[in-house]
């Protein structure tokens, strides 16, 4: 073989290389799941019953039109705050919410129990897209968030020797110091961020979060304003974010191969609410909601059964036709008992 010709060999080699790593990445199904994707929004602290209300009086079209479209879904069947009189039980509040609706397990094994993140365990039980990775390295996983605690405990966390497993990391920080009254203001820009990466990028699979309606709830954006079906300012905010979670759809819509493409949309919350609160084990804490659509869903256990909030993780798992392997879920750490006082 001349020169020339292995030069040409050689550039065939390489183009053909440098195309399966555009096309592992590609629009359609050129992707490491076939097309396979999933959108995955979290909706900070917004109660079942008052979504239902804001759904009723259209003030929450987006989420009302997905779950009645074919393959949609909304069950208010869901629940948080794990499994009452076990060590599963954990508060309805953000830390442990998030933690077990990134990971797929209770407290008992995350080990998060209020909003200091003191005793989590993201090594042995990690946030889920850590595993997308460990399977097909060349996924591509983004999160959006303004609340930082979810990239800074829940996916720092779970990287093993700190090598990151996000290809994009998008964090905004509302200003505490200012009651979070920018907080309508960071969900935007969580949104547009987000946007942008389904219009530019070919994301297998993406987590977006928005916090005002739970900043509503306690009242810290307006004081007026509580966790109830009956709070104007709080129905407001789920109709500020069923907007943003409409032009999501939209784009993911609008993508340039979105036929070829098999979405899995999940929607959620990580607790409700009474009053001005949560944390506690009430109806309106606990019980939850889930807004999907996708063809992989179990419809008729959703519709019909009660379901944890752990439960959504494995579905993103069967949708992406990955087999969970036995170490991503060990048997929890035994419960610590109190000594008991000499005699």
């Amino acid at each position: 073989m001349t020169f020339i010709m292995k030069l040409a060999a050689a550039h065939i080699l390489f183009c053909l290389g440098f195309a399966s790593q555009l096309f592992a990445h590609g629009p359609g199904k050129d992707s490491d799941f076939a097309g396979k994707r999933v959108l995955y929004i979290g909706v900070d602290g917004c109660r079942a019953d008052a979504l239902s209300a804001a759904m009723d009086r259209g003030l929450a079209p987006q989420l009302k039109m997905l779950c009645e479209s074919e393959h949609g879904l909304f069950t208010r069947k869901f629940y948080a705050g794990g499994e009452q009189g076990t060590p599963t039980h954990q508060p309805t509040i953000s830390a442990p919410g998030w933690s077990s609706l990134l990971t797929g397990v209770w407290m008992d094994r995350h080990g998060v129990k209020d909003n200091r993140f003191i005793g989590g365990r993201y090594q042995s039980y990690s946030h889920f897209m850590r595993h997308v990775k460990e399977v097909q390295p060349k996924a591509f996983c983004a999160s959006f968030a303004d609340w930082p605690p979810i990239h800074d405990f829940i996916a720092d966390g779970s990287r093993i020797n700190g090598t990151e497993f996000l290809d994009v990391k998008f964090t905004r920080t509302p200003d505490a110091a200012h009651h979070f009254v920018d907080n309508p203001e960071k969900d935007i820009e969580v949104r547009d961020a987000a946007l942008k990466t389904l219009r530019e990028s070919n994301p297998d699979v993406m987590f977006v979060y928005f916090g005002q309606v739970d900043e509503f709830g306690h009242g810290a954006v307006d004081s007026r304003a509580s966790f109830s079906p009956d709070s104007t300012l709080y129905l407001n905010a789920i109709s500020h974010v069923d907007s943003h979670i409409g032009e999501l759809l939209r784009a993911m819509r609008a993508r340039q191969k979105f036929n070829d493409e098999t979405w899995l949309v999940l929607i959620t919350t990580d607790h409700g609410g009474r009053g001005n609160k949560h944390g506690g084990d009430s109806d309106e804490e606990r019980k939850i909601w889930l807004a999907a659509h996708g063809a992989s869903l179990p419809k008729e256990k959703l519709l019909n059964e009660e379901t944890p909030q752990t439960a959504l993780v494995p579905m993103i798992y069967q949708h992406l036709g990955i087999q969970p392997k036995a170490e991503w879920s060990p048997e929890p750490p035994p419960v610590e008992k109190p000594e008991l006082p000499a005699k």
